[in-house]
């Protein structure tokens, strides 16, 4: 469920293999059918505000240099959020998950800061223990530099499950995130938190 951090400055690849390599969780490369994959399509939509990339000819050239924007880590402990009874799966009322996560940068001037946009989609579902209704949880978008917050975004996420169904999907982007130029490593960590708090901020490695 967690993407690696590999955030450098050089040369990247045209936007269509950008939006294909969008970092996403649970979903990788194309389905069977040789539909694009669900990371696939909120990249696309992050990049080309569409689900599908638009013609090879409507592409920049090999010439077009990009910055190489860093991974979506979802933090420990964010990836899900459970409401429950009681100690056993029999007790569960509720989850909200992320799914999938993407993000596109724009890099602004020549100094290394960036905007920057993140997208997110994840399901609802209700357990054994639960019943139809609203259900939802905070996301937090942050961005670290050398342990220090300098962005951070949180939004309201979720969705109602009518009678009858068993879990809906959500989705929901952060735009103009504004990240400063400065030294050192960038992660950008998303997580899901039961209200306004800070997500776990240690990660598996």
């Amino acid at each position: 469920m967690i993407d690696r951090f590999a955030g450098r400055i050089g040369r990247f690849a045209l936007p269509a293999a950008l939006a294909l390599v969008l970092a996403g969780c649970g979903s990788s490369g194309s389905s069977g059918t040789g539909e694009p994959s669900a990371a696939q399509k909120l990249g696309n939509i992050l990049v080309f505000q569409s689900t599908t990339p638009p013609p090879a000819n409507q592409l920049p050239t090999d010439d077009d240099v990009y910055f190489v924007c860093p991974q979506v880590i979802v933090a420990d402990g964010g990836a899900a959020i459970r409401a429950q009874s009681g100690p056993d799966s029999g007790s569960l009322r509720s989850q909200v998950s992320i799914t999938t996560v993407a993000r596109e940068c724009t890099p602004v001037g020549k100094d290394g800061g960036f905007t920057l946009k993140v997208g997110t989609e994840g399901r609802v579902l209700i357990g054994p223990a639960g019943s139809p209704g609203s259900y939802g949880a905070t996301l937090i978008v942050q961005v670290m530099r050398n342990n220090q917050v300098v962005a951070r975004r949180s939004a309201r996420v979720g969705g109602s499950i009518p009678h009858g169904q068993t879990g809906v999907d959500f989705s929901h982007v952060e735009s103009n995130i504004s990240v400063p130029a400065g030294s050192g490593d960038v992660e950008i960590i998303v997580g899901l938190s039961p209200g306004g708090g800070e997500p776990a901020r240690r990660r598996r490695r």
